[in-house]
């Protein structure tokens, strides 16, 4: 069986968290090691880590100081033990179906090992108690793409599965922002490797508190986040495809992160040229008004739905993002 280690989060979840802590450790077909980062909870969270990790072997736990989401399981990718095969995000408060790792690594195991691979998927929205249930995903027209990554992220963490390679590729370069973990695994797998999306949902995304609200009231939910959003993303896409830049490519000097290039076969170089191509302009749009038309033209950098990629398009011409 294929090791996978499960790299988990961990703040204030004491309600949630044996529910969660059951679904990974029972998970089968796979041999299961789970590494939970208490983020400095201060509820009966890290009680609860600690009597699981005596219960079960294949449990580790280590605390820190309070750093948020993203910092936290970015420290989990650095304490990672690189002896296992894949790896895969954890929320605190979500519900694995017991086969979500095997049905993960078997799509992987479909892709050349040597490269680097991110799996993702559907999730089912539940409500706080697990009742209510509704599937859930990005309606994927075009595919996972890099082109898509630099401006949409639709590899939910909570659903992330990925090999050795990737970890070891994006451990060794971090961004020095602020970026989401899950967003960064997308944009690293989709330029250097492979990104799998499956349109099956294997897990429960427990809703609570506000998110509670947006399963009662869907549609006026879902254009108030996007309202909300919009605001958030002032500037971010270009600053975070200049982390992207910054992290991977500023300082390769003739080499690139992944080995092997000469050997790669003719369309995997053309596509490599053309995600740099595309990450050198949304890096540079707003320098001139020649190129924020160039990159409202550009067909590679899209958004999945065509209401979004519009409105995308837009906000590029005006220099928003």
């Amino acid at each position: 069986m294929k090791k996978v280690q499960v790299l988990m989060s961990a703040y204030n979840g004491a309600r949630y968290l044996p529910g969660q802590l059951d679904s990974i450790l029972l998970q089968t077909g796979v041999e299961v090691a789970l590494l939970v980062r208490d983020d400095g909870s201060v509820d009966e969270t890290l009680e609860i880590l600690r009597s699981y990790e005596k219960r079960y072997r294949n449990m580790s736990v280590y605390t820190g100081k309070r750093k948020g989401a993203a910092a936290s399981f970015f420290d989990l990718l650095l304490h990672a033990d690189l002896s296992n095969s894949y790896y895969a995000f954890a929320d605190q408060d979500d519900v694995w179906r017991k086969d979500k790792l095997f049905r993960a690594v078997s799509l992987m195991e479909r892709h050349s090992a040597g490269q680097p691979l991110l799996y993702a998927g559907k999730v089912i929205y539940a409500s706080q108690n697990l009742g209510r249930r509704q599937e859930f995903a990005y309606k994927i027209r075009r595919g996972p793409s890099f082109g898509n990554a630099l401006v949409e992220n639709i590899c939910m963490g909570c659903t992330e599965v990925f090999n050795r390679r990737l970890l070891e590729l994006a451990r060794n370069h971090l961004p020095k922002e602020n970026i989401m973990h899950d967003w960064w695994m997308y944009l690293t797998a989709a330029f250097f490797g492979k990104v799998v999306y499956d349109q099956q949902a294997y897990m429960l995304y427990r809703q609570h508190g506000e998110n509670q609200i947006g399963m009662q009231n869907r549609w006026g939910r879902r254009w108030m986040n996007r309202l909300i959003h919009t605001r958030q993303m002032k500037h971010k896409l270009s600053r975070q495809a200049g982390q992207f830049y910054g992290a991977y490519l500023r300082h390769a000097a003739g080499s690139l992160p992944v080995s092997g290039y000469a050997r790669w076969s003719a369309e995997d170089r053309r596509s490599f040229h053309k995600n740099l191509d595309c990450l050198l302009l949304l890096c540079s749009y707003k320098d001139s008004f020649k190129n924020r038309c160039r990159i409202f033209c550009n067909r590679t950098i899209c958004r999945q739905t065509y209401l979004d990629d519009v409105i995308c398009r837009l906000l590029f011409l005006a220099g928003f993002l």
